[in-house]
């Protein structure tokens, strides 16, 4: 008797290289957004007085936004071409995301 042997396949589907399209940019996108969230969230300690819960999440994110989005962005770059962190490096190109846009709107709102 002859038995095939199952075997993992490591091509990606459509819908995981349109999110890989997508994240793509989003990450680029998110790059750009450094200096900017760096810039206000500089100038948000002028409201410290005024908004102090505020001010401390602005700090928190704009600490995140020039240190764990590189690096989150980082991580889904080289996570890209291994199928089996694809996941993780999906994961990491969402989560980069969040300081630099919470920084850049809190401060809007100040």
């Amino acid at each position: 008797m002859n038995e095939t042997k199952p075997t993992l396949t490591t091509v990606p589907t459509a819908e995981a290289r349109t999110t890989d399209v997508v994240l793509r940019w989003v990450t680029i996108l998110t790059v750009a957004l450094i200096p900017v969230a760096f810039v206000f969230g500089a100038l948000a300690g002028m409201a410290v007085e005024v908004h102090p819960q505020t001010v401390a999440v602005v700090t928190v994110c704009w600490f995140g936004s020039w240190t764990a989005t590189p690096l989150l962005v980082l991580t889904f770059w080289l996570c890209r071409s291994h199928p089996a962190l694809a996941g993780a490096g999906r994961w990491a190109g969402w989560v980069a995301t969040v300081p630099p846009t919470v920084t850049i709107l809190l401060s809007l709102g100040l």
